[in-house]
């Protein structure tokens, strides 16, 4: 987190710097859309998140068409899902004797339905180059890195451990918290476009797809990669001329 802050200051003064030089920055707000994204199970549904967007960016004009570009922003990504789970586990119960209480445990199946969603918050630091299509048209690429401020991974379970027809043991909306399974940084490309009008508004949509997983390497309910994949609408407001 230090190493963040620290970050932020440098752009900071690089924003006095930026001014001096004619070089062009401001605020930038707006729309995450979308969801983390991974091999989905049979039967899986889910709903895109919608969070907020803001921060700073500053445009590096190149003189031949190109510019480079940078930003600071928060950014907030979630999403709900409802999928079906299934796996191997251990079953721990007691056998009863007439004299003697003994731990006793069965290898067998588990099968159910979970609800949840994600609720993350990351400081994104895109940095990504632009081509003037048209006068007020840029195609803009690139990529991002992002870093996790608060991330959380909630839900609830509705499981059946053993036989289906004759089940050890049937749990319903038994809460589940996989927050701390979160990976802290993030990385990915990043394409969209711009229009930049007359006065000091400029508008703009762009993708992201993430080319790690959210989970850590070793989170063992997951299979393959679950990758952050949003869109963003946004506006930018030019601080110097």
């Amino acid at each position: 987190m230090k190493l963040i802050l620290f970050s932020v200051a440098l752009f900071w003064f690089g924003m006095i710097n930026i001014q001096a030089q004619e070089m062009e920055f401001g605020l930038k707000g707006g729309l995450n859309i979308g969801t983390p994204v991974g091999a989905a199970e049979k039967g899986a549904t889910g709903s895109p998140g919608i969070g907020p967007m803001l921060g700073m960016y500053f445009s590096y004009d190149l003189g031949t068409k190109w510019a480079l570009h940078g930003e600071f922003l928060y950014s907030h990504k979630g999403s709900t899902f409802h999928t079906p789970v299934s796996g191997d586990t251990i079953y721990k119960y007691n056998t009863i004797t007439p004299t003697d209480t003994i731990p006793s445990e069965a290898h067998t199946m588990y099968r159910g339905w979970v609800d949840g969603k994600f609720d993350n918050k990351y400081l994104d630091i895109p940095l990504y180059a632009s081509y003037n299509l048209s006068r007020r048209f840029f195609l803009m690429f690139g990529g991002y890195i992002s870093y996790l401020i608060d991330g959380k991974n909630t839900g609830s379970a509705d499981i059946e451990v053993g036989d289906p027809r004759h089940p050890f043991t049937t749990v319903t909306d038994e809460p589940f918290d996989q927050s701390s399974e979160l990976n802290k940084w993030d990385y990915g490309l990043l394409l969209g476009t711009t229009y930049v009008t007359k006065r000091r508004m400029n508008f703009g949509l762009s993708v992201t797809t993430g080319l790690r997983s959210v989970y850590r390497k070793n989170y063992k309910y997951i299979d393959g990669v679950v990758r952050n994949v949003y869109m963003q609408t946004f506006v930018q407001f030019r601080i110097n001329k």
